[in-house]
């Protein structure tokens, strides 16, 4: 990993500050055919590419050998003051490829202190609700809708999560959603149908309609809960003096 991340920053001219994996391996629901999910965060080694007429670069993906995904760093602290869930999820990511000067405890501290609890929870019960709808389809139950089924439960236990703490914590993602104190018909749903994934196998049609109907009283339960919840804060404070800083300005 560290040589592919050596080969990107040489390829792009650029500095790869923060990077982690976000896929089903940071989650905790990795099988022997998962692949590798990179996401990063970067900055151009030359200042003039941030002052030249054609915008610098924001967005850098590769598909071989993994499947990575990375932001400039204006483009991400853009998404920072917007309360963007992916990095919120970043920044919790328990599997770290690079960390350059502690990078990830100030996006936590960014995290924790300054999004929109609100915010989130708009963007996992979403999540939920769509993962749910085509899971949900008249079709035939397949790894496919597995997949999605296991999507929906964990946006929706994530939801749960912000509904209830008072602060943006984000130590009960991936593995910790395992160890979710109120064990209900969802979580252990969610149990059983990361084991399925892992093992191969797909869960009985039956128990997917049980589970998709139990969702469906969730969903509800959720929305009217969200109502109620404050509307969060606006801009994040201090990303100018952050930027500037590893812009070295």
């Amino acid at each position: 990993m560290d040589k592919w991340l050596c080969k990107a920053e040489e390829k792009y001219n650029i500095d790869i500050l923060f990077a982690c994996e976000a896929g089903s391996r940071a989650w905790g629901t990795d099988d022997a055919d998962s692949d590798f999910d990179i996401r990063f965060i970067f900055k151009h080694k030359d200042l003039k590419a941030y002052l030249s007429l054609e915008r610098a670069k924001e967005v850098i993906d590769e598909d071989t050998p993994y499947d990575a995904h990375g932001w400039d760093i204006f483009k991400a602290f853009d998404l920072m003051q917007k309360s963007n869930p992916s990095l919120f999820e970043w920044a919790y990511s328990p599997i770290i490829y690079k960390d350059m000067d502690h990078f990830q405890d100030r996006l936590r501290s960014i995290a924790e202190e300054e999004f929109s609890r609100y915010k989130l929870f708009q963007h996992y019960t979403q999540l939920f609700s769509r993962n749910l709808g085509e899971a949900a389809k008249k079709e035939e139950y397949t790894i496919k809708k597995q997949k999605l089924l296991i999507q929906a439960v964990r946006a929706c236990l994530i939801s749960r999560q912000l509904l209830q703490q008072s602060n943006l914590n984000g130590d009960f993602l991936y593995t910790g959603l395992f160890r979710i104190k109120e064990v209900d018909d969802v979580s252990r749903f969610y149990q059983t149908l990361v084991n399925a994934k892992e093992s191969g196998s797909i869960i009985q049609e039956h128990l997917a309609d049980q589970l998709a109907g139990t969702l469906e009283l969730e969903r509800e339960i959720l929305y009217a809960a969200g109502e109620s919840m404050p509307k969060g804060k606006g801009k994040v404070s201090g990303l100018n003096e952050w930027l500037w800083e590893l812009l070295k300005v």
